[in-house]
């Protein structure tokens, strides 16, 4: 019988705050942890213990100074060996909260047209190793504080995280990593087309047109879609706006007519509809959910 990886989504995890799309935890791995796969990007730095991680089928070390970078949909699985398991920092956040950055910077935008193409994993050494474990370090501590520009200042921080595994990746001496496999040119093609529905949902986003713009038959790239995000492009589509719609109602006033058509769908029959479908409950509802957790403090949580 075939076994499928269990796919989870951001939304999932109830101790991920209301209008902030973003988890760092301090955790510690025993066995195995099985196969999955999400919709959101998700990093690890490995603290103690050895272990392994198996991404996409390719499997690589887990020990201290290893920094692993997964993209969303990518099916992974992590095998702890040492007695004392594995001790890593777990950050998990949705692709929203970076596109700003992603279109300004060109090297961060590498993370996710290039990724396919490299191995997801970096060996961080000496300084490298010690400035990145001080700088995650500094993220988990103010996530778990209320300070003013609490948000803001997070996003800053995952910026230069991300910056610094480009800078080590380029390092080469400092930086041990693995050859990239025979990863299809295909996958990261793809990719593509998944930025760039992240990017573009609001607008009236059709399979024909899009396979259009970047030189598909539509029904190979709906086959890649699939393949690549574990969903159908019409589903992966309606994921992608009922996220924002569910930032919007959880951290704005904005009347929830308005919501529906900021979030691209076409009309407020059709949104609340399927709003109730995925969430099990109506837009006001989950609001008035939302607004009682707002204030709640940030709670710890096993990722992946």
């Amino acid at each position: 019988m075939t076994v499928f990886p269990e796919s989870k989504h951001l939304a999932d995890y109830p101790f991920i705050e209301a209008g902030f799309p973003f988890h760092i935890s301090l955790n510690e791995i025993r066995g195995r942890f099985p196969a999955h796969r999400h919709d959101f990007l998700e990093f690890s730095l490995v603290l103690g213990g050895e272990g392994t991680e198996t991404v996409n089928g390719r499997t690589h070390r887990m020990e201290p100074g290893v920094f692993t970078f997964l993209l969303p949909y990518q099916v992974h699985e992590i095998s702890a060996r040492s007695e004392g398991g594995l001790k890593l920092f777990n950050c998990m956040f949705d692709l929203s909260l970076l596109l700003p950055a992603f279109r300004e910077e060109e090297s961060l935008s590498a993370l996710l047209f290039s990724e396919a193409e490299q191995a997801p994993y970096v060996r961080l050494e000496g300084e490298d190793r010690s400035r990145m474990e001080a700088l995650v370090r500094e993220m988990f501590e103010e996530y778990r504080g209320c300070g003013e520009g609490r948000a803001f200042l997070l996003k800053l921080k995952l910026a230069e995280v991300l910056l610094r595994l480009q800078r080590a990746r380029a390092g080469g001496g400092r930086v041990k990593q693995a050859l990239p496999g025979p990863e299809s040119s295909e996958e990261a093609a793809v990719w593509q087309v998944i930025h760039y529905i992240h990017s573009h949902y609001r607008e009236e986003l059709q399979l024909g047109s899009l396979a259009d713009r970047f030189g598909y038959r539509p029904s190979r790239l709906s086959e890649a879609i699939k393949r690549q995000a574990g969903l159908p492009f019409v589903k992966l589509l309606q994921e992608v706006r009922l996220r924002h719609a569910c930032s919007l109602l959880a951290s704005t006033d904005m009347r929830t007519l308005d919501i529906a058509l900021e979030a691209g769908f076409g009309s407020f029959q059709t949104f609340s509809r399927l709003f109730r479908e995925h969430k099990g409950m109506t837009p006001g509802e989950y609001r008035r959910l939302a607004e009682q957790s707002r204030h709640r403090a940030p709670a710890g949580g096993v990722g992946s």
